[in-house]
C-alpha cells in the first residue's frame, strides 16, 4: 500500500505533535540564561532580578508624623488641656527644640517627631487660642498615636525583593527608598529573526503582480518589541540555500533564539528545515494545531530555532503558543496563557484531529462572557487578528461547536 503524504488539509496527521507535547520539548531545551548584568534603577523596569536584594536602611529611617497636628508628651494631658506652641516641625526641616511641661510643637505629615514627644494630636482635635496656645478637644488620647516609627515598614538586612521577580513600579520605588541605584538582573535574551520567500517584497517597494508585502517582518518585530529582550532584525532571505544559511550563521553567532518565517512546508522552494538540519538538530516539525501546523523547532549549536509558517495569522499564533513561552523561560520568568470560560454565540465548524484557535469577539452579557466568530478564519486573513479581541481555543477532541456551547477563550492581545 502506498504511504500517504499528509498535508495541511488533513485534520489528523500522525507525524504531528500535540501542543502540550511540543511545549514539553521546548521547556526541556529552553534553559534559563544564567548570565547577569548591572542596570541603573531607572532602566530596570521589566527586568528580572538575579539575586535576593536585602535592605540597607530602616524605612522610615526616623520617627515621623502620620498626620498634620501637634506633637506633645502624653503625661502632660492627664490634668491639662492648654498647651503652648513653641515651634514647628516640617518634612525635611525638623524642629530642634525640646518641649517642656505643657508645651507642644506644630508638626506636618512626614516631619521628624521632636525629642520627648510621644503622641500626635491631629489639628482637627484642637482649638486654636490666642498667644500661640491650643486647647485639646480630643478625649481619647493614646500613647504613640499617629506616629510612624523608624523601621516600622522595613528593617535593615532583610530580604525585600526575592530573585527571579520581575521589576515593576512599586519595586522600583522600594529600591529607591533604600538608596539602591544599581541592580543585578538577568541578561536579556537576544532574539534574531528573518523572513523568507521569493514572493515577498519590502514594504517600501512597488508591489508586482503575484507578490506580497513583507507583513510578517513587522508583525514579528512588533511582538518581539513587546517583550523585554534584545531584538536583531536580520532582514529577508530569498528562497535559496546559501542566502538562508548565511542568515542562520549570523544568528548563531549573535543570539539565543533565531526565528524564521516561511519555507517550512513541503513546497519545492521550502529550504528552511533542510538548512537548519544541516546546521543542527530539528526536534519536531509539525504541530497538531490550526493555524500553524508546519512549525519547525530545534537547536543550531547553542541557538534555539523556531521555523514559523509563512501565513501571517499562523505566525502570530505560533509565536503566542510556542515562541513566547521559550523567551520567558530564558528570561527566568513564568509564563502561562490565561484562558477564560465563554458561552458561544456562533456555530463553529471544526473536525477532530487537531486543536484550533479561531479568531473571535468576546463581550459581557448578563454577567457572563459570550463570544462569537469574527468571520473568515483563513490563515492568510491578517485582518481577522486585528478585528478579533480573543482566540477561541478548541481542543483536539472537539468537533462541531454549536451556539450556547461552553468554550475557552484567550485574550491574545494582552500578550502580543
Amino acid at each position: 500500500m502506498k504511504k500517504k503524504n499528509y498535508s495541511c488539509m488533513d485534520d489528523f496527521d500522525p507525524n504531528s505533535i500535540f501542543i502540550e507535547d511540543a511545549l514539553k520539548v521546548i521547556n526541556k531545551i529552553s534553559k534559563k540564561i544564567i548570565d547577569y548584568e548591572h542596570v541603573e534603577l531607572k532602566n530596570s523596569y521589566g527586568r528580572v532580578i538575579f539575586e535576593n536584594i536585602k535592605s540597607r536602611l530602616k524605612v522610615p529611617n526616623y520617627d515621623n508624623s502620620a498626620m498634620d497636628g501637634y506633637a506633645l508628651n502624653i503625661k502632660d494631658t492627664k490634668n491639662n488641656k492648654i498647651f503652648n506652641v513653641i515651634g514647628k516641625s516640617l518634612a525635611g526641616s525638623p524642629s530642634k527644640k525640646k518641649i517642656k511641661k505643657y508645651e507642644c510643637i506644630k508638626i506636618m505629615t512626614g516631619a521628624v517627631v521632636p525629642k520627648n514627644c510621644n503622641v500626635i494630636i491631629i489639628k482637627e482635635e484642637v482649638e486654636l487660642l490666642k498667644n500661640n496656645k491650643i486647647s485639646l478637644i480630643s478625649k481619647n488620647i493614646k500613647l504613640k498615636q499617629n506616629i510612624r516609627f523608624a523601621g516600622e515598614d522595613i528593617k535593615p538586612n532583610k530580604i525585600i525583593i526575592k530573585k527571579n521577580v520581575e521589576i515593576n513600579s512599586s519595586i522600583m520605588g522600594l529600591l529607591a527608598s533604600q538608596g539602591i541605584n544599581k541592580i543585578k538582573v538577568y541578561r536579556k535574551p537576544k532574539v534574531s529573526f528573518f523572513t523568507s520567500g521569493d514572493e515577498v517584497v519590502a514594504v517600501n517597494k512597488k508591489l508586482p503582480k503575484g507578490k506580497v508585502h513583507d507583513s510578517n517582518r513587522f508583525t514579528l518585530f512588533g511582538m518581539l518589541k513587546k517583550v523585554n529582550i534584545d531584538v536583531i532584525d536580520l532582514g529577508h532571505a530569498k528562497d535559496n540555500i546559501s542566502n538562508i544559511k548565511s542568515k542562520f550563521k549570523k544568528a548563531i553567532n549573535k543570539s539565543d533564539i533565531v526565528i524564521s518565517t516561511g519555507g517550512v512546508s513541503v513546497g519545492d522552494a521550502d529550504y528552511i528545515k533542510d538548512v537548519a538540519n544541516s546546521l543542527g538538530d530539528i526536534n519536531f516539525w509539525k504541530v497538531a494545531v490550526k493555524p500553524g501546523r508546519p512549525l519547525a523547532f530545534g537547536k543550531l549549536k547553542d541557538t534555539i530555532f523556531f521555523g514559523l509558517p509563512g501565513n501571517p495569522v499562523s505566525v502570530m499564533i505560533t509565536f503566542l503558543l510556542f515562541v513566547l513561552p521559550c523567551i520567558k523561560m530564558l528570561s527566568g520568568e513564568h509564563y502561562q496563557l490565561v484562558t477564560k470560560d465563554a458561552v458561544l454565540d456562533s456555530n463553529l465548524k471544526k473536525r477532530q484531529g487537531r486543536a484550533e484557535l479561531q479568531r473571535g469577539i468576546a463581550y459581557e452579557r448578563n454577567k457572563k462572557i459570550h463570544v462569537k466568530s469574527v468571520g473568515k478564519q483563513g490563515s492568510g486573513i491578517l485582518s481577522s487578528m486585528n478585528n478579533a479581541n480573543c482566540l477561541i481555543y478548541l481542543s483536539v477532541e472537539q468537533g462541531l461547536c454549536k451556539i450556547n456551547s461552553k468554550v475557552k477563550i484567550i485574550k491574545f492581545k494582552d500578550y502580543i
